[in-house]
């Protein structure tokens, strides 16, 4: 069987999809399959001409071009099957104030938050807080705020000047988990615990001594069963097809979702692939039964 892999793009996150993309390809290689990889930067035209030589065709690229809905729709018209779901979903998944609706619509817990537009507007929300740009993924674009000396971080500045929709959230203390869901199953809960003094910012998140423990020995048995049962819920009420990831922050015995990943990371560092091997899936077995779902859904 033949899988094309989309990767690489224009976007911030362009590094990170390579990465993912090279050990998907290694990792399919190792179950049977015959991998090529196809930069997106090529442009859809040349993305269904050559579509047409391959069974499935397997998105893994990070950021707005590879998650916020559009390449999903693209697929979609291809009527070709293909590891995801939903285009809609995606959108109200990736983008955060839609997410943020979406969860307030629905009644799932987050964060207080209020959509800003300038300083001003940030300062009366008021601190601790953070600051997230609507389309920015990898925590790239995420700026926490503790102190006034804060309102000088060169990153807020910067998101100030972006066209991007901003919102600012109540900064909320506690333990971060997250849950991966495969299929219609939620994962082991993973405890994330990044290194004294930082948080799961991109460099940690990469390439830091992040410490992801299976089983979240921090957290109750009976949150972490809240949490799979959330993020399942966002799941499938967005459509989101094979696989997906939600972020939570455990606060004063409650939890707070932080965000969801419609394509998690794939590396080898990636929380996804961590959390399926707690239950004795490896990676290789992970990616097969990825592409079994797609024939599935999509065949």
């Amino acid at each position: 069987m033949k899988i094309l892999v989309v990767t690489g793009g224009t976007s911030s996150e362009r590094r990170i999809s390579l990465m993912s993309a090279g050990q998907v390809k290694k990792g399919l290689e190792e179950s049977g399959y015959q991998v090529k990889l196809f930069d997106l930067k090529k442009g859809y035209s040349i993305l269904k001409k050559i579509s047409k030589d391959f069974d499935v065709i397997f998105p893994v690229i990070h950021g707005e071009e590879g998650e916020g809905g559009d390449l999903q729709k693209f697929l979609s018209s291809l009527k070709k099957p293909f590891v995801g779901g939903d285009w809609k979903g995606y959108k109200k998944g990736w983008y955060k104030i839609p997410f943020k609706r979406f969860c307030d619509e629905n009644e799932i817990l987050t964060s207080f938050w209020k959509e800003v537009k300038d300083i001003k507007d940030i300062k009366d929300f008021g601190l601790p807080s953070v600051l997230k740009s609507s389309n920015g993924g990898s925590s790239r674009e995420v700026v926490i705020l503790k102190t006034e000396k804060d309102f000088q971080n060169p990153l807020l500045k910067k998101l100030l000047k972006l066209k991007d929709k901003l919102l600012i959230e109540k900064f909320l203390p506690g333990v971060e988990i997250t849950v991966a869901i495969l299929n219609d199953t939620a994962l082991p809960v993973l405890e994330i615990v990044p290194p004294d003094g930082a948080w799961f910012d991109y460099k940690n998140k990469y390439w830091g001594k992040v410490k992801e423990i299976p089983f979240a020995p921090s957290v109750s048995k009976e949150i972490q069963k809240k949490a799979q049962e959330i993020a399942l819920k966002i799941h499938n009420s967005l459509n989101l097809g094979q696989f997906s990831r939600t972020d939570f922050i455990v606060s004063e015995e409650k939890i707070y979702v932080l965000e969801v990943n419609t394509i998690p990371g794939l590396t080898a560092t990636s929380l996804f692939p961590k959390a399926a091997q707690a239950t004795g899936i490896t990676f290789p077995k992970l990616l097969d039964k990825i592409i079994k779902l797609a024939l599935r859904l999509h065949g």
